[in-house]
């Protein structure tokens, strides 16, 4: 069995990572932890990741603290939308996807473990989803 302690206090003992300054994903606070044919972890962070798209499944975000403007190009169309605490999101397979937080958000992540994309550059709404 496999604990781990995602409660409100260690939440806010997290330390968020700026991603401007990174070369490289952030680490998870908890570590990153295999679940059927997915990784898990938590990402604490500010600013923008980079353009992601998942081809082996959906992604599951679930925000525990803070918000992010979540963008999805799906069917041709660029969604935004502001995800906050308590909110679950399923990002559909082979959408590409950015979530941008100035101010900072702590969220669990679901990824398939296969079929993983990143890009620096918008995709464009026409070629994906």
């Amino acid at each position: 069995m496999t604990v781990h302690d995602l409660s409100p206090e260690a939440l806010r003992g997290m330390a968020s990572v700026d991603i401007a300054g990174l070369s490289a994903p952030p680490e998870s606070p908890i570590g990153e932890f295999p679940f059927h044919d997915c990784i898990c972890g938590v990402g604490c962070f500010s600013g923008s990741p980079p353009w992601e798209r998942h081809t082996g499944g959906d992604e599951l975000l679930l925000v525990f603290a803070g918000e992010s403007q979540l963008t999805v190009i799906e069917g041709g169309r660029s969604n935004r939308r502001t995800i906050t605490t308590g909110q679950l999101v399923i990002v559909p397979r082979g959408c590409w996807h950015r979530n941008h937080a100035p101010l900072g958000v702590t969220m669990l992540y679901i990824t398939p473990r296969e079929g993983n994309q990143h890009s620096w550059q918008e995709p464009d709404p026409g070629s994906a989803g």
